[in-house]
């Protein structure tokens, strides 16, 4: 047989570690300069999964960390260097050096969560993350140390008295609310935390806190004196919408057998001067109180009389899902594709006719 008719085995070693080097080197590519960011994300954690042991992978997936213009690509790199190579030198300082410099927010706070969950043994990191708590000229680097803290810590004696303190003087909204839900996440049973997140909810500056507060004392405590009637008296005072809107959904959820209930609800559908709240309103009555008397015909009003158009697509969608057998909603959806002012309002009696009613007899023409 002549020499070049001699194949060599399948398994041949020597050819093995040849395909695994082209293909190595064919990924390493793939991760640097292919115009997709998910092509090169995923190359990144292919190349980490096949080539763990290999430095110049490891390097690569350092540069990429740092370098990739995607946030998602530098976050997974982030990620596979703290999950895989946590004991090489650089890598920590690395993490570290992303949570405070890296221009995108996510990657930020992935940062912060992988110095807690690969290095959270070092005495070190618990004091950053309390440092950077209170001190971090970025928010999202803030809120995602109180996270990580309560997580980790929250069994600790002091993290609750951080938090607490975080409650009432951090300034940023948006980092007291998450401070609001991680101790009525982690410290529940502290009498402490029930009148801490009550008086958030109602006297917070900001809405975000208040509405975060409002949603953990409805979960958390839905059984204490007490706050059913402050739930109720946020679904009306309240100054900003979404808080009233949020307290009429906990009302619906948490209390809906409740008469008083079904009757805020519809006052607030009526009445309430914000439009996203009449919306929520109309919702939660299709869906909760549909067999409720008067519940269609106060649907229907909304539908024609509301003033502001979203409230009155939405009852449109509403009639068309939950009562499409009754007569007056076939007739009602026809008039409002008629003789409502607003186009989508419009648009949508259009398209509920074509979806609910296509087999009706003088739709086609109609529409």
């Amino acid at each position: 047989m002549h020499e070049s008719a001699v194949a060599l085995p399948p398994d041949d070693p020597e050819e093995n570690e040849e395909l695994s080097l082209r293909s190595m080197k064919l990924m390493k590519e793939r991760a640097v300069k292919d115009r997709d960011h998910t092509v090169r994300r995923e190359a990144l954690l292919e190349l980490a999964e096949k080539f763990e042991n290999n430095d110049e992978v490891f390097e690569l997936i350092r540069e990429r960390a740092v370098r990739d213009s995607n946030y998602t690509v530098r976050k997974t790199a982030l990620q596979v260097l703290a999950g895989l190579w946590k004991e090489k030198p650089g890598v920590l300082a690395l993490v570290r050096g992303r949570a405070l410099e890296d221009v995108n927010y996510e990657v930020r706070r992935a940062a912060v969560r992988e110095l807690a969950a690969s290095w959270g043994d070092r005495p070190e990191i618990p004091e950053l993350l309390r440092d950077w708590m209170v001190n971090a000229e970025d928010k999202f680097v803030r809120s995602a140390a109180i996270q990580e803290l309560s997580r980790c810590w929250g069994n600790t004696c002091c993290t609750f008295g951080f938090i607490a303190e975080r409650v009432l003087k951090e300034k940023d909204g948006f980092v007291r609310a998450v401070a609001v839900q991680s101790l009525a996440k982690y410290w529940k049973e502290k009498p402490e935390t029930l009148s801490l997140v009550r008086d958030k909810t109602l006297s917070d500056a900001h809405y975000s806190v208040r509405y975060a507060a409002l949603q953990e004392l409805t979960e958390g405590w839905p059984e204490e004196a007490g706050i059913l009637p402050l739930v109720k008296e946020r679904a009306v005072k309240d100054e900003h919408y979404s808080v009233r809107g949020a307290a009429l959904q906990e009302l619906a959820a948490n209390w809906k057998d409740d008469p008083e209930i079904l009757e805020l609800v519809r006052d607030r559908c009526l009445h309430d001067e914000d439009n996203m709240v009449r919306g929520i309103a109309v919702h939660l009555l299709a869906s909760i109180w549909h067999g409720k008397p008067g519940t269609f015909e106060l649907v229907q009003e909304k539908a024609v009389s509301d003033r502001h158009y979203s409230v009155r697509k939405n009852s449109i969608e509403e009639l068309a899902n939950v009562w499409r057998e009754r007569p007056e909603t076939l007739e009602l959806v026809r008039d409002r594709l008629l003789n409502d002012t607003d186009n989508f309002v419009r648009i949508t009696a259009v398209q509920e006719l074509a979806k609910g009613w296509h087999d009706e007899p003088g739709t086609l023409p109609f529409i």
